[in-house]
């Protein structure tokens, strides 16, 4: 099978390569000098890699080697990391009274379970909300039992709660005193109305148990698919380097190089009807971390590629991935573009131009509103 040439690839910018290289060899940033620690700690906090940095680094470095400013920064980083860990778990723990009783499985999603089942990948994340699946017909009875324990959802705004309830994967929302995370509860991983459609029910039946907890997590493969559909088929790219990062950590997890396992995820992508994003992460993830195994994948996954999964958005994305303070030029237009293509595959024409017209209408009516307030003295 011919490798892939480098020349192809999408690359990173230059500027937010000293943070790539950091967190690919955390034991050479005991050469760095402040200089260039300068340049790493803010792109790593925008990024909110802060703290997947400081656990990188300390695993390999000593704190002594390191100055002491530069150890204030990761030490603040990990802290966070901890704080946000511990307010998952307190989370789930928490919500398991409103889930008994109601069918399950309860399959936790993205930071929520690389947390629950200590994934390399949750050391030092800085999650802001935790994800929950749960089947369809079980839906309507878990929310009203999180009412009841005083959860409530963050938007109220009538269009709001209609555009969830017909259209999303999702509840909106929800917040409750007392937990510094929003619960989001999911009853499939993309909206139904998009263009991609995946066996919800062969997620659920395949999900994994997670030792010690009534929860459980996607298999391998599906978690890896979910990773994947969730930055190249259900985002904007802008600034999601950490969502790129995840793909590359998971794929690492599993073993690209060997065959069988290979040509179980690909097999798994067709399945889902995911070949065409899983093509353009492997084709982002070893331009962007030269991921182990993404060579082949993308060769076996090439009658895949199309415009809207391509090498011109693989480019594209390319500029916008990094951190606002590590892009390079203007990238309006192009962030413009890429938003727009994440409407085009999230909703069919017919109800894209409705929800835009609708949108609009809602955006400029609180405008006018503003304006007509009288001025505060």
């Amino acid at each position: 099978m011919s490798a892939v040439s480098p020349s192809s690839l999408p690359r990173p910018p230059e500027s937010v390569r000293p943070l790539l290289a950091a967190l690919a060899d955390p034991a050479s940033t005991v050469a760095h000098d402040e200089l260039l620690w300068d340049r790493i700690i803010p792109l790593a906090r925008t990024a909110r890699l802060l703290g997947v940095l400081a656990h990188g680094v300390y695993e390999h470095v000593e704190r002594s080697a390191l100055p002491d400013r530069v150890q204030r920064h990761l030490d603040a980083g990990l802290i966070e990391a901890r704080f946000r860990r511990q307010k998952t778990l307190f989370l789930l723990h928490t919500i398991t009274r409103s889930l008994t009783g109601h069918p399950g499985p309860w399959v936790l999603l993205k930071g929520a379970a690389y947390i629950a089942q200590d994934l390399p990948l949750s050391r030092g994340r800085l999650p802001t909300d935790v994800d929950v699946m749960v089947p369809r017909a079980s839906l309507d009875g878990i929310e009203q039992s999180l009412k009841n324990a005083g959860w409530e959802f963050e938007k109220n705004d009538p269009y709001d709660l209609h555009y969830y309830r017909a259209w999303s994967h999702e509840l909106p929302p929800m917040i409750a005193a007392g937990q510094a995370m929003e619960l989001d509860l999911h009853h499939t991983i993309l909206p139904p109305v998009g263009r991609i459609k995946p066996d919800t029910p062969r997620l659920f039946a395949d999900a994994v148990p997670v030792d010690g907890t009534p929860f459980h997590v996607l298999c391998p493969q599906d978690q890896l698919l979910h990773a994947v559909v969730h930055l190249v088929h259900d985002s904007d790219f802008i600034g999601r380097l950490r969502d790129l990062l995840d793909i590359d950590m998971l794929f690492r997890a599993i073993p690209l190089f060997d065959g069988a396992a290979r040509w179980s995820l690909v097999e798994r992508a067709r399945h889902h009807h995911m070949e065409k994003p899983l093509h353009l992460a492997a084709t982002l993830s070893l331009g962007w971390f030269g991921t182990p195994g993404c060579d082949d994948l993308i060769a076996e996954t090439a009658t895949a590629r199309s415009a809207l999964y391509g090498p011109r958005i693989a480019r594209m994305a390319s500029r916008v991935l990094p951190p606002i303070n590590a892009r390079e030029g203007s990238t309006s237009f192009v962030a413009r573009l890429l938003e727009a293509r994440s409407h085009w595959l999230r909703m069919p024409p017919g109800l894209l131009a409705y929800h835009s017209t609708a949108k609009g209408i809602r955006t400029l009516a609180k405008s006018l509103s503003r304006e007509e307030r009288p001025a505060e003295r």
